[in-house]
């Protein structure tokens, strides 16, 4: 059994005959402590310890690699059936008179691997095995807020850091993997848990249209982020073959559906390769699409790999891209490449396994 299942604990301690508060003092150490071992949550007594050794996992991945670099830090997790998933931190620093880490990212896996098929990506090559249960996205949480707080402790106000930014958006559709990931969810909005704000925690989808119209129905207050990455039909097929299933105009029709019951900004992942999605056409052919909407649109310089046959645009045509589309009013910005010396960055995850594969 799995610590934070709420109803199972609530059962274990009613059965056990174990007093109340004892429960709320154990997730307590979970969320707010930030301790994943038994042995750091010292506000509980070692006999409730024992018994809780001997019936709970405290969470149900195992952390196999942990690869750092300046801005990310990647973490390689072994699931119980011996898949390996991946997730990544970005650390995003500021400077006055000295560096300061301003703010924390977690990107996470909603799946083992992924369905969509996206030709820039690695991941996709891997196929997908099943999709994660909610327990296996919140351990993800819980292990990488231990790591924030054993690597940089407190803050200047003496409360931990953790994360405070989440994006469903690395190995997986996570709207392909509804009800672990909605559940994921309202477990990061609770006060009591990880107390995230709603306009903090993002569900990144290709293309999936009937569970883009869930989240209209079950007013799930998430940040929507959408991976065009191609402003025509025929341009997104040819990138995103699985894009055949759903024509673009009826995408944006669902958007703009959502936008209208959410009242929330779209946000658009648009990636840059060379000579494929960085012309001047591209950007027009854009603007066409996207002018009117209440959206802000990131441009993704790609990460180059050598099992992709695609080459990263040039910092001139990615700002000329932006220029172009910021003189007919749209909100632009173009992504940071974190994590590209850990192969973390978007579209690496995976890497190492293919390597390892010989694929």
């Amino acid at each position: 059994m799995i610590l934070f299942d709420e109803e199972k604990l609530h059962e274990y301690v009613k059965e056990n005959k174990i007093q109340p508060f004892r429960e709320k003092q154990i997730l307590y150490e979970l969320y707010k402590n930030q301790n994943i071992s038994r042995d750091e949550m010292t506000t509980l007594s070692k006999d409730l310890r024992q018994w809780l050794a001997e019936k709970f996992q405290i969470i149900n991945l195992e952390c196999e690699q942990v690869v750092e670099t300046d801005d990310t830090t990647k973490f390689a997790f072994k699931t119980e059936d011996w898949f390996t998933i991946e997730a990544v931190l970005m650390f995003h620093w500021s400077k006055h008179f000295e560096w300061k880490l301003n703010r924390i990212t977690l990107c996470l896996s909603s799946q083992i691997w992924c369905p969509m098929w996206c030709a820039f990506c690695v991941t996709w090559k891997l196929g997908l095995k099943r999709n994660l249960d909610w327990t296996e996205i919140i351990s993800q949480m819980l292990f990488v807020n231990n790591y924030i707080k054993k690597r940089f402790w407190k803050k200047e106000d003496w409360t931990l850091r953790s994360v405070r930014n989440v994006v469903f958006m690395w190995m997986g559709e996570p709207l392909l993997n509804y009800d672990n990931v909605k559940k994921a969810v309202e477990i990061m909005f609770r006060q009591d848990r990880f107390s995230l704000s709603r306009r903090h925690v993002t569900i990144s989808t290709v293309w999936v249209i009937p569970w883009i119209e869930k989240l209209i129905a079950d007013k799930l207050e998430c940040m929507l982020a959408v991976s065009l990455h191609a402003p025509t039909q025929e341009l997104r097929e040819k990138i995103i073959p699985n894009a055949k299933l759903t024509h673009i105009d009826k995408l944006m029709s669902t958007l703009s559906k959502y936008e209208r019951a959410t009242w929330n900004r779209l946000f658009y992942e648009y990636i840059m390769i060379s000579w494929l999605t960085d012309g001047d056409q591209n950007a027009h052919d854009l603007i066409s699409l996207l002018r009117g909407q209440n959206c802000h649109i990131n441009l993704i310089p790609y990460n180059e790999n050598p099992v992709m046959n695609f080459k990263e645009s040039s910092a001139l045509a990615i700002n000329r891209f932006k220029e172009i589309l910021e003189k007919w009013g749209l909100t632009v910005t173009v992504r940071d490449s974190l994590g590209r010396d850990a192969k973390g960055a978007c579209g690496q995850l995976g890497y190492e396994k293919l390597m390892k594969n010989g694929r």
